[in-house]
Order: C-alpha cells, then sequence, then structure tokens
C-alpha cells in the first residue's frame, strides 16, 4: 500500500513537471495560472470548509438514522486515514491545475496561509464523497436495480496493465505540453495510474464488481462526486471568485464525477490497512502475556 501511494505521489509530482520542461516550457510559465488577485479568500474558504463539515456530520447522522450505523463511528480510522489522503490529493490535484489551469482562483495570501486555509477545506472533501455515497445505496431498491444492469468483463490483468500505465503516463507528460489536445487525459491520469499500481500489485480496483454486473458502486460514487463538487464549488463562488475554464459545463461534471471515482479508489487502497483484522481487534489492547505464569514458593 504504502508503495504504491509513494510512486502515485511521485509520479503526479515528477511526470507533469518532465513534460514541461522537455517541452521547453519553464516553471515561472506556470506563475501565470495562480496570478494573485485582489479578492480576499480568507472568509469565502473557512466558510466552505465549514458548510462541508456541517454537510457530512448531517449525512452520516441521516445515513445513522436510516441504517442504524454511523460510518463514522464504526470506521473512525479508516476515516481519519482518508482524511489525511484526501487533503494531499486536494494539494496535488491544485498542483496538477497549474499545468493545465481548468479552474482559476483570486488569492491574495502567501503560501504558508494558503496551506492552512485549504488544508482543512480538501481534508473534508473525500469523506464527503464516501459518505454521500454510503447515503444513496441506503434508499430502497437502488443497489437492486443497479446490480441487474449488464455485465462487463474487462482485458486480462497483464494486457490491461500494458494500457492504462502508458495512457496514464502519457497523460502526464503530454498534458503539461499539449494542455489544449490532451488536458482530458491529463485529469483522467491518476485515476488510470492508481488502477494500474491495483493491477501490478494484483489488487481489486473499484471496477472489479462490473464482471458480476455490479455498477452500483461506480454510479453512486460518480453522483456522489458531482454533488459534493457542485456543493463546494457553489458555495465558494458565492463568496470569493473562482472560475471553471472549461468550454462546457459537462465537462466540469465529468471532472466532478471523476473525482469521486479517484476518491473511491483511493479509498481501497487505504482499507488495505484494515485488511484481515475483525473489527473487535482494532479496539481491543494485546494482552502482554497469553499464558499465565505461576511461581511456586519453597
Amino acid at each position: 500500500m504504502k508503495t504504491r501511494l509513494a510512486i502515485f505521489v511521485a509520479a503526479l509530482l515528477l511526470l507533469p513537471l518532465a513534460g514541461l520542461f522537455l517541452s521547453g516550457g519553464a516553471w515561472g510559465e506556470l506563475a501565470v495560472n495562480a496570478a494573485t488577485a485582489t479578492d480576499e479568500t480568507l472568509t469565502p474558504t473557512l466558510r466552505t470548509s465549514l458548510m462541508l463539515l456541517f454537510y457530512v456530520l448531517l449525512v452520516n447522522h441521516t445515513v445513522k438514522r436510516l441504517t442504524g450505523n454511523s460510518p463514522f463511528s464504526t470506521q473512525r480510522n479508516y476515516f481519519i486515514g482518508m482524511s489525511i489522503a484526501s487533503a494531499l490529493l486536494g494539494w496535488l490535484l491544485s498542483y496538477l491545475n497549474l499545468f493545465v489551469a481548468s479552474w482559476s482562483v483570486a488569492q491574495d495570501n502567501s503560501v504558508p496561509v494558503q496551506i492552512l486555509l485549504y488544508t482543512p477545506l480538501f481534508a473534508l472533501l473525500a469523506p464527503a464523497v464516501l459518505v454521500t455515497r454510503a447515503l444513496l445505496a441506503v434508499f430502497p431498491g437502488v443497489l437492486k436495480f443497479l446490480a441487474f444492469h449488464a455485465a462487463f468483463t474487462p482485458a486480462g490483468g497483464e494486457t490491461l496493465t500494458f494500457i492504462l500505465l502508458p495512457l496514464a503516463l502519457l497523460g502526464l507528460l503530454g498534458g503539461a505540453s499539449w494542455t489544449a489536445q490532451l488536458f482530458w487525459l491529463f485529469w483522467l491520469a491518476p485515476l488510470l495510474l492508481l488502477l494500474a499500481l491495483q493491477i501490478l500489485w494484483n489488487e481489486s480496483t473499484i471496477f472489479s464488481g462490473l464482471k458480476s454486473g455490479d455498477w452500483g458502486r461506480i454510479i453512486c460514487t460518480a453522483f456522489a462526486g458531482i454533488m459534493v463538487g457542485n456543493l463546494a464549488v457553489a458555495t465558494y463562488q458565492m463568496n470569493a471568485s473562482l472560475r471553471i475554464n472549461l468550454s462546457s459545463p459537462l465537462l466540469a461534471q465529468a471532472g466532478f464525477a471523476l473525482f469521486g471515482l479517484v476518491c473511491l479508489q483511493l479509498g481501497d487502497v487505504i482499507a488495505e490497512n484494515w485488511r484481515g483484522k475483525s473489527r473487535s481487534s482494532l479496539f481491543t489492547q494485546k494482552k502482554k502475556f497469553p499464558i499465565p505464569v505461576v511461581v511456586k514458593k519453597s
């Protein structure tokens, strides 16, 4: 798990930069995409973070009322890990956006202040997607309806790796060089890379359920990504300048759905840390020595 995550982070950091340099570009050119502005961003960012926190707690409470199980209570350590991963993912995507400028945010704060402001906001995004997916799956008949769709059997693991990995590398390298032509592959690359790494390590992916015709997990997560993405963007735009630089609003919705799928796949990788452990073993302390020792006095 740690090796895959390290490769994922390193690839997202280094490959776009390598593509920029290979195309004759320079790091200074990226400053245009991160130009400062006079709009005040402290209050809007805090408001958006508070709104997301309220939303996450509300959805978690709703799931508990409907099912009797609270995701945050029964999977507390998992969601803590997902919050950390979500914060890192948010900064990685913000870094990638420097190369393609798919969105622009008016910014008048220094980098340390930006880190303090946006890290809590980013940390809430993936948990929000996952609890929203859990809520959608609770509604009667949703998963049952989506489970009866046609099964899809992808190619074998080795073949898929030879397809996904080159596409991910091309997206990260080429997207930074030919933005207009490959920006769509650039944003697909993180998910493709995660899928390729899972297959290389003989692990399942979020699309493994399609073999049995189970589309519910994918579709619910995509809708959850769209819901959370629109909610976060709309809240931020009410208080500050955030411009989506895409030719069609549908591309933004596709991006939100893609973000949801990345969160789901990342969540599956994080969940491997608890594989094989029973729930009771996660909360019980290890005994010092299981066999009592009796010392006979002479």
